[in-house]
């Protein structure tokens, strides 16, 4: 417990940071960041469902987007919420931090509101 709330803290203190210096966004647009930016046909490492495949005791998947895979991984604690895998994969990368990877590789501020989304995951 101890533990989530440090990372909601630091995510808290990093939206803040993100709003108050600004995202590096490329002209191009989402389609080069998120996912597809580094998993899949863009990108140089395997994509998702493959990704997937390599994790075990993972069920098959054919997911594809981050939007499939948050059909099972949202509030846990099984499968675990998709944020929890993705920040503890991601920022304890080599390759994530090698290929100069940010919190702006996946995740977008609005900065009138100060809200955060995740590219490729629609809020309802």
């Amino acid at each position: 417990m101890k533990a989530v709330a440090w990372i909601v803290a630091g995510l808290v203190v990093l939206g803040f940071m993100v709003v108050l210096i600004g995202t590096e966004r490329t002209t191009a647009g989402p389609a080069v960041q998120g996912c597809p930016a580094c998993h899949g046909v863009a990108g140089k490492q395997p994509a998702l469902d493959a990704a997937a495949k390599a994790i075990k005791g993972h069920p098959a998947s054919a997911a594809k987007t981050v939007q499939q895979c948050a059909l099972c991984h949202t509030k846990g604690p099984t499968p675990a919420p998709f944020r929890t895998g993705m920040h503890k994969i991601h920022l304890n990368s080599a390759k994530f931090t090698a290929a100069k990877g940010t919190c702006t590789s996946c995740h977008s501020v609005d900065k009138a509101t100060g809200t955060v989304t995740v590219f490729g995951l629609e809020r309802k």
